[in-house]
């Protein structure tokens, strides 16, 4: 992955991923065992693809934004996605806030739209997080996203 601190940030409260990792769980929602789980399946799929994803937890997100807003803030600081391609997506969590937000490069929109990420909020994510089975939605959220990716 080939993320990189933005010269210019909206936001001061954006997080530094200094180690660049692929799932950055600072709301603690996984366990040590699913973080690697996840950081697997996401290498392997980036490995052949090129399409770079990163998941983000936070406990909340600033109070004067939204969560696509701060989804699409700590992507362009990050630099997830390849700068020709656009090619990036960055699953945001927000613990207390309850919110979740999948952002899409221009890139990765031409292959899944902003309709389909909805449906797979909707339909697989929020069902299990009502669970608190965060691992579980996450991990079948990245299969369909990647199936409609491929």
């Amino acid at each position: 992955m080939n993320c990189k601190e933005a010269k210019t940030s909206l936001i001061t409260d954006t997080p530094k991923n200094l180690n660049e990792n692929v799932v950055y769980d600072t709301a603690e929602l996984f366990s040590k065992r699913q973080q690697d789980s996840l950081t697997n399946k996401i290498i392997l799929f980036e490995q052949e693809t090129i399409n770079q994803t990163v998941i983000l937890t936070v406990d909340s997100i600033p109070k004067h934004m939204n969560i696509m807003e701060f989804g699409k803030e700590v992507s362009n600081s990050w630099g997830i996605g390849t700068m020709e391609k656009d090619n990036g997506l960055l699953i945001t969590i927000s613990k207390y806030d309850r919110k979740i937000a999948i952002n899409t490069g221009l890139g990765t929109e031409k292959t899944i739209s902003d309709y389909e990420c909805k449906i797979i909020i909707d339909s697989i994510m929020i069902p299990k997080f009502k669970e608190n089975k965060y691992y579980d939605g996450v991990n079948k959220a990245i299969d369909s996203l990647f199936l409609l990716w491929n």
